[in-house]
């Protein structure tokens, strides 16, 4: 089987792939400069969230295997759609998602789960600033804590104090700025419920949306088929992913106005799945699954371009 799997085998082993996928992203991000030079944030941040998957997968051990596959699969979906190349400050939320897992992560049967998960709600928190529907998965959080079991008294209430720190601050700022009519209004977002408008969705973003939903769900239902070969914790955690890509899912389809914000974050939690399918399993599904995935992000990729240029 490996020797029919050769070049995934590589792919998923070799110390060039991490740098062949930084060219590749540098190379398509370029193309956005010519005429925004302003989305050079992106991506800086989506380089962020690149590392900080590569540190989650060292610290965490979510691969049993020395790989690079993880953040070289990310940059190499991130960039197939040039639609994602999106200014401050959406483009935060990657790298800000990955820090709130690196919290919950942390917490797992730590005695110093409190302070982790402060951190994890902290971010959730500041995401939601950005996104305020984002802040509807905090109920699931702590649905999930019970799973990493970090959930107690004290980290209950840690999480609901870093949830509200930010907007603490934002209360100060309009009582100091005598802007209170605004601080209320502010408030009132994360529980609007705008009006669902698929209209404004775009072919490309609706192709892409399309291709990523199908690439998950096959990756979580394959991984469910050889989770038992993972550590009990390795496991905890990568339910946790799923479960999370899910509900962000779900958020998408509900909230479609949101689609290059929330997009980002299912391309995280696929390329986890995706990296541990690939670099721990050779067989033949594997094989016609791994170029599959590499064929529909390259059509992706180029059907992105074109509409890019199209569009101007």
């Amino acid at each position: 089987m490996l020797t029919q799997n050769r070049f995934q085998y590589r792919v998923a082993t070799g110390k060039g792939t991490l740098p062949v996928a930084t060219l590749f992203t540098l190379i398509l991000w370029g193309i956005t400069f010519i005429h925004d030079f302003k989305n050079i944030g992106s991506l800086f941040f989506i380089g962020l969230a690149a590392y900080l998957l590569l540190e989650a997968n060292t610290q965490f051990a979510l691969i049993r295997t020395r790989t690079s596959l993880p953040s070289s699969l990310f940059l190499f979906f991130s960039a197939s759609m040039l639609f994602l190349q999106t200014k401050m400050p959406i483009c935060m939320l990657p790298a800000l998602f990955m820090l709130m897992l690196f919290g919950l992560f942390k917490s797992y049967e730590s005695k110093y789960a409190s302070t982790t998960i402060f951190h994890a709600f902290l971010w959730i928190s500041i995401s939601s600033l950005i996104v305020p529907c984002i802040i509807w998965i905090v109920p699931l959080l702590f649905i999930h804590m019970i799973g990493l079991r970090s959930l107690t008294g004290k980290t209950f209430f840690a999480g609901l104090i870093g949830l509200g720190l930010p907007y603490w601050f934002l209360f100060a700022y309009s009582l100091y700025a005598n802007r209170l009519e605004w601080f209320r209004a502010f408030m009132g977002k994360p529980f609007q419920f705008l009006p669902i408008d698929y209209t404004q969705i775009a072919i490309n973003q609706w192709i892409s949306y399309g291709i990523t939903l199908v690439l998950l769900t096959i990756y979580i239902f394959l991984y469910t088929q050889s989770a038992y070969k993972d550590k009990v914790q390795t496991r905890i955690y990568l339910q946790t992913t799923c479960w999370i890509g899910c509900w962000i899912c779900i958020l998408m389809f509900l909230q479609p106005q949101y689609i290059n914000a929330l997009l980002p974050i299912v391309l995280l939690v696929e390329a986890i799945l995706g990296a541990h399918l690939f670099a721990l399993t050779y067989n033949r599904i594997t094989r016609i699954l791994f170029y599959f995935t590499l064929f529909s992000y390259f059509a992706i990729c180029s059907f992105n371009v074109w509409m890019h240029f199209f569009s101007y």
